[in-house]
């Protein structure tokens, strides 16, 4: 598979070095000592992604971007600036030309390659792995049991500038207009939903890193669930489920925790109490299902 191109301007030989070594085995790094010779590049050749110092002497970092958003097809590159310092105004005015991200110097590896992979993810380049996805979304339901509807939204949102299932985009394009007409409950039941899509797809829902469970806890947590539902504690009952899919429980067990909590994303909490009651009497029965 042919790399991805990262054109790198700073002019500092060393930095330029350096990113040429940490970037090298999974892009293709073309390094530039100035903003014009940048941009003289880009008139002839195209870059996936450009990685662009701010403090450069005649030319500085600010400069050159305006120049490069001038370009036949310079409007759209995703651009990360480099930075010595984290400088708010600069970060701002960057923001105005489409910058996708910021890195103060020295940078981190890990935390290069982490941009570097979300920036090209939010322009389309890279799609969005479905765990990363999966995390994303219950972090945005999440943010609703905690009331932070903001956030919730402005997530939402973020996840709808990347490539992902076009099914999945159109879901998540009602739960935000839902959130932001304040019917909290019926974005949230959207979003639970397309948690179920990615659990039952091929990149989430495997069960190869659950945590070992003894069958005695395992009947005091279906107890706890058993408990919020008789007190109609819907939103702490499905919390409680979801914990529980975390661990290495039997099949149908985690059969009936999933009904379960479809049920209660349905507001059928009397049909899910059912569900769980049946579950406790034959682990009581048989010790086992």
């Amino acid at each position: 598979m042919e790399k991805m191109r990262v054109l790198a301007v700073d002019d500092n030989i060393v930095n330029l070095a350096t990113l040429e070594q940490e970037l090298k085995d999974k892009y293709e790094v073309i390094p530039m000592s100035s903003g014009r010779r940048a941009i003289k590049f880009l008139y002839k050749e195209k870059v996936d992604l450009i990685l662009l110092d701010v403090q450069m002497p005649i030319m500085d970092g600010i400069e050159t971007l305006k120049e490069i958003r001038n370009l036949e097809d310079g409007l759209t590159i995703p651009v990360i600036f480099l930075t010595a310092k984290k400088d708010k105004m600069t970060v701002v005015e960057g923001s105005k030309l489409g910058i996708m991200d910021y890195v103060v110097k020295p940078f981190n590896t890990e935390d290069l390659h982490e941009r570097i992979e979300r920036a090209l993810k939010r322009h389309g380049a890279l799609p969005m792995e479905g765990r990363e996805l999966y995390k994303r979304v219950k972090d945005i339901i999440d943010y609703i049991h905690s009331e932070k509807i903001r956030a919730a939204i402005v997530s939402t949102n973020e996840i709808l500038g990347y490539q992902i299932d076009e099914e999945i985009s159109g879901r998540m394009s009602t739960a935000v207009q839902k959130l932001k007409e304040g019917d909290l409950e019926a974005g949230e039941r959207i979003l639970s939903r397309i948690l179920k899509v990615l659990e039952k797809s091929n990149d989430v829902g495997n069960r190869t890193n659950t945590i070992p469970i003894s069958l005695g806890e395992l009947n005091s947590r279906l107890l706890y669930v058993l408990d919020d539902l008789e007190n109609f504690k819907i939103q702490e009952a499905a919390l409680k489920i979801d914990d529980l899919l975390r661990y290495d429980i039997p099949q149908t067990v985690l059969d009936a925790c999933n009904v379960a909590h479809d049920r209660l994303a349905e507001y059928d909490d009397d049909a899910a109490e059912k569900i769980i009651r049946n579950t406790l009497d034959e682990l009581g029965k048989h010790g086992h299902i």
